[in-house]
C-alpha cells in the first residue's frame, strides 16, 4: 500500500486528534507538525518522534510531505490551503472549507488546477445509521420526504470562548453556533437532500463572551418540495443530543447523535442497514472511529482507488447555506 505522508498544521485540540488518527491508520504516516506556538508543536512531536516546525513554508518545502492537515481558525483554511495546493500538496481541512465562499471557490479551483485532493472533514456522514438512512433515501425506500428537522442544542461554558482568540469571533470563525457547531448538521442535510433552494433564518446574541450568535433558527426549502426546520444553540443548559428527523408519507426516521432511535415504515420494512465498513484499528478510541472511516476514503482517493465521498463543492454549499441564514 502506498504510504501518504502528512504534516499537521495547527497543534491545538484538533491537531492532536488528527495526529493520533494518522498514526493509527494504515497507509498514513506523520512526518512533522507545525504551530506558531512552539510548545504546542513540541508536545505532539515528542509523542510521535517527528519534527516540530514553526514555519508553514518550511513544511510545504519538505519533499517527504505529500499532504497537509489544516487544524486552524476557520478564516485561514482557504489561504493556507491554496498555498499548499500550489506546492503540490493534498489538503485535508477541518470544517468549514472557509468562512468566505469566494475564497472557498478559489481553493477548489486551485486544487483542481494543481491536481491535488481537497478534503473537508465531515465525519458524521460515516456513522452506520446515518449512512443507512442515506441509502434508504437514495434507493427510494422512504418514498418522497416531505418534512425534516435538525436540532443542535448544546452548552458551552464561557471559558470555551474566553480561552481562544478566535472562537465566537467574526474574524476567526465567521459566525457562532451556526458556522461552528451546527455546521455538521447542515452538512448532513445537504448530503441527504441536496443544496437548499430557499432559507429564512433568525439569530440572537445573548452572551458577552461572544461577538457572534449563540442561538439560530431557520426554515429551509430543499428540492422536491421538502421543508425543514433547523435550530441551534450553545446556550441550552445542560446540552442535548443533536437530532435529525426525516418524515415522508410512508416512513419516518429519527436519529440522535448519529444513532437511529426511531424507524417506522407503512409496509413494516425492517430498519435500513449500513454498508459494511472495515473494522477500526485495534485499540482505536471510539470517538476516532468515524474520523478514521473518512480518512480511509481520503487516502484511497489520494491513491486513485476511490471517489472522494465528501466533495468540496458540497462543503461550499454548506457554508453558503449558513451565510444565507445570517442574511
Amino acid at each position: 500500500m502506498e504510504m501518504i505522508r502528512f504534516a499537521v498544521i495547527g497543534c491545538g485540540m484538533m491537531g492532536q486528534r488528527h495526529a493520533d488518527i494518522i498514526k493509527a491508520t494504515e497507509g498514513a504516516d506523520l512526518v512533522c507538525v507545525m504551530d506558531t506556538r512552539p510548545d504546542n508543536a513540541k508536545t505532539i512531536a515528542e509523542k510521535y518522534g517527528v519534527e516540530a516546525l514553526s514555519d508553514y513554508d518550511a513544511a510545504l518545502a519538505r519533499k517527504d510531505v505529500d499532504a497537509v492537515v489544516l487544524c486552524l481558525p476557520s478564516g485561514l483554511h482557504a489561504d493556507f490551503g491554496m498555498r499548499a495546493a500550489k506546492a503540490g500538496k493534498h489538503i485535508i481541512t477541518e470544517k468549514p472549507i472557509d468562512i468566505n465562499p469566494q475564497k472557498a471557490q478559489e481553493l477548489i479551483d486551485t486544487c483542481k488546477s494543481a491536481k491535488v485532493i481537497c478534503a473537508i472533514i465531515s465525519q458524521n456522514r460515516f456513522s452506520d445509521d446515518m449512512t443507512a438512512v442515506k441509502k434508504a433515501l437514495t434507493d427510494g425506500v422512504m418514498g418522497k420526504p416531505v418534512l425534516a428537522r435538525a436540532s443542535v442544542k448544546w452548552y458551552r461554558h464561557d471559558p470555551y470562548y474566553t480561552g481562544s482568540d478566535w472562537r465566537g469571533r467574526v474574524k476567526g470563525e465567521g459566525g457562532g453556533v451556526l458556522m461552528n457547531q451546527a455546521i455538521h448538521n447542515m452538512d448532513l442535510l445537504v448530503w441527504l437532500f441536496g443544496k437548499p433552494l430557499c432559507i429564512k433564518g433568525m439569530t440572537e446574541h445573548n452572551r458577552e463572551v461572544m461577538e457572534t450568535e449563540d442561538v439560530g433558527a431557520a426554515i429551509i426549502r430543499f428540492p422536491n418540495k421538502l421543508l425543514c426546520t433547523f435550530e441551534a444553540s450553545t446556550s441550552t443548559y445542560p446540552g442535548f443530543e443533536e437530532t435529525i428527523e426525516v418524515h415522508s408519507q410512508c416512513a419516518s426516521a429519527i436519529l440522535k447523535k448519529g444513532k437511529l432511535v426511531f424507524w417506522k415504515h407503512d409496509q413494516e420494512l425492517a430498519e435500513p442497514k449500513a454498508p459494511d465498513f472495515a473494522p477500526p484499528t485495534e485499540g482505536l478510541e471510539p470517538r476516532y472511529v468515524l474520523f478514521q472511516r473518512q480518512y480511509r476514503n481520503i487516502l484511497a482517493t489520494m491513491r486513485g482507488e476511490e471517489e472522494l465521498l465528501v466533495k468540496p463543492e458540497e462543503a461550499l454549499a454548506v457554508v453558503e447555506s449558513i451565510l444565507e441564514m445570517y442574511k
